[in-house]
């Protein structure tokens, strides 16, 4: 089962807007079954996932400051639109904090030794192909106007999810009417999240381990190098800036994170592709109108720039428990910069509805305070220096259980730099599936590789 959870989370749309949007997907009751169906063979597993009482504590009391939060919202502000509203917006932040755990859960319970770590990587790397085969070339040619439209609005009507009020989806898919690539996802943006901090990190840690030891080790690499030139121009076909800025970071992280002996090759090959891309900008019509008009000549800057200004004006006025998950509508819109309203999304969408959260970071901010976003911080810190004094017990070895672990903490290095800042610029979708899967595979393998090198020493 362990080989079927990427999959099924890979799945995002929402049946319902009556709950949370992962209760609503499909992946929820799949994962449902498979747990129980996990723990009726091994029932000694249920103690492993109750909860401390030091993390009911700590729920109790977010859930309580929340409340209070929007209590003191209602009173102040009454209903809005630009807001969840009371009783909606606490038990959405209560329905958030339970998926925050059945993510863990899900994770504790299945990944527990070596072979389900093998297991989860392959399907990541299986789930990745057959999604860039089954479902990102076909709308890669209805993008240029090939006949593909049948295919794609086949598989948008069965998975894709949807914006409510937005006219992107008119032609049957958003590929169809948009003529951009989005996977599954209800925009451009949310499918390079996807890939670029799904499954970017890994692809990244996986070439820069030496597997002249590992039985087709040198054909995954192969592989994997393919992946990621793949990856890279579907970020740039996705005609996003987020797009750019993910080919940008990875290659980043990819010549940082490098041996030596390969650093100074992928430099350079790096400098000419950067080259290559510069050369065209200027020569080639076609480039030169792509990034004219999706990087150069975006209304959305204004609405996202102008958004960062009204939420962090709101993290200044309330610093240290922010206003309350779905609170901020409001606020944004009152610190809302002048000059960024005179654009048709803004006019059209923002001012009728919610604003938005455009950067993730300062959304925290705003939504939580500083008390527990540092808080937070301060917890991923204490995983990060555990993980690298782990991974420096795991570079003695070249044992494949030991291997595997040395990836997915390699991973784990380039996937924090990398989901911060582009979580300082832009949203992530930091709470799908796909990416609490990630953050809890992350810290079982941690935990699985200290158990590891204490049972060899």
């Amino acid at each position: 089962m362990v080989g079927w959870l990427l999959p099924f989370a890979l799945l995002p749309k929402t049946f319902t807007s009556a709950l949370f949007e992962n209760f609503a997907q499909i992946a929820f009751p799949v994962f449902l079954i498979f747990l129980l169906v996990q723990l009726n063979f091994k029932p000694a597993l249920v103690q492993d996932i109750l909860p401390e009482r030091r993390t009911l504590q700590i729920w109790g009391a977010l859930i309580i400051l929340q409340f209070i939060l929007f209590g003191w919202h209602a009173l102040a502000y009454g209903d809005s639109d630009q807001t969840y509203g009371l009783i909606h917006g606490w038990f959405t932040f209560v329905q958030l904090i339970v998926v925050i755990w059945f993510a863990y859960t899900i994770q504790k319970v299945f990944i527990r030794d070596a072979d389900s770590v093998f297991k989860f990587l392959a399907s990541l790397i299986i789930s990745l192909v057959v999604y860039l085969v089954v479902v990102i070339v076909p709308q890669l040619a209805v993008s240029f106007r090939l006949p593909f439209t049948g295919w794609t609005n086949f598989l948008a009507g069965l998975f894709e999810r949807h914006w409510d009020s937005r006219a992107w989806y008119d032609a049957g898919s958003y590929v169809a009417t948009q003529h951009r690539i989005n996977g599954f996802e209800p925009e451009a943006p949310f499918l390079v999240m996807l890939l670029g901090l799904v499954f970017g990190p890994i692809l990244v840690a996986i070439v820069q381990e030496p597997m002249k030891r590992l039985k087709n080790g040198r054909r995954l690499q192969k592989l994997v190098w393919v992946l990621i030139v793949v990856l890279s121009l579907v970020f740039l076909m996705a005609r996003s800036t987020s797009g750019y800025l993910m080919v940008a970071l990875l290659g980043l992280f990819t010549v940082l994170f490098a041996p030596r002996s390969t650093r100074k090759w992928l430099f350079i090959a790096g400098a000419v592709s950067l080259a290559v891309v510069i050369s065209a900008y200027f020569f080639v019509p076609v480039v030169h109108d792509i990034f004219e008009k999706w990087l150069f000549a975006k209304q959305g800057t204004d609405n996202r720039l102008g958004g960062a200004i009204g939420l962090l004006q709101t993290f200044i006025h309330h610093p240290f428990f922010g206003v309350g998950f779905g609170n901020e509508g409001n606020f944004i819109e009152q610190f809302l910069p002048e000059w960024s309203k005179h654009n048709s999304e803004y006019i059209n969408f923002y001012s009728k509805t919610a604003y938005p959260v455009l950067n993730d970071f300062l959304g925290w901010l705003a939504r939580f305070g500083a008390i527990v976003v540092i808080s937070a911080i301060w917890l991923l810190g204490g995983l990060i220096v555990r993980a690298v004094n782990v991974y420096r017990q795991l570079m003695q070895s070249d044992k494949p259980e030991q291997m595997e672990y040395r990836i997915v903490i390699r991973a784990f290095f380039v996937m924090v730099p990398l989901t911060l800042m582009v979580a300082m610029i832009t949203q992530i979708n930091a709470f799908s599936w796909p990416m609490l899967l990630m953050y809890f595979f992350y810290w079982r393998v941690i935990h699985l590789a200290e158990d590891n090198v204490s049972k060899s020493a």
